[in-house]
């Protein structure tokens, strides 16, 4: 944005301008148009700075939103302790849990497993043969 608004102070047309930004970054049209319409946000209000891709502020979570993760958690709780990523691909499949979240759509396999790593499931396979009372 910083690159167009430069261009355009100097002279560039506003057009011009903001498709010469997109063609810096390798972007096309979209992008151009984009650029012009952060800068014009960024015109009206000093404080609206689009933030980048690696903030988090970009894009969140579903699983930031606690009373998701709390209901994910107890679902994955009452599966007893056999639990995989396909049980939050269900759960946030079924249509009361998109109403109630305001989901269009479930997640897939990486992220329901990101999600479980998140919230401290860890993945083990069960050792046959061991007895826990320490008899053989």
């Amino acid at each position: 944005m910083e690159y167009f608004l430069r261009a355009f102070a100097k002279g560039v047309a506003w057009s011009t301008a903001a498709l010469q930004t997109a063609q810096f970054i390798g972007k096309g049209p979209y992008m151009s148009r984009k650029v012009r319409e952060w800068s014009k946000a960024y015109i009206q209000d000093h404080r609206n700075l689009p933030m980048s891709k690696s903030s988090r502020e970009w894009s969140n979570s579903w699983i930031e939103d606690e009373d998701l993760k709390d209901e994910l958690l107890v679902h994955l709780q009452s599966l007893g302790k056999y639990v995989t990523a396909s049980a939050i691909i269900k759960r946030l499949a079924k249509p009361d849990v998109q109403h109630q979240y305001n989901l269009s759509k479930t997640v897939s396999l990486a992220t329901a497993q990101r999600w479980m790593k998140t919230c401290g499931f860890r993945w083990t396979t069960a050792k046959n043969g061991q007895y826990v009372d320490g008899h053989k």
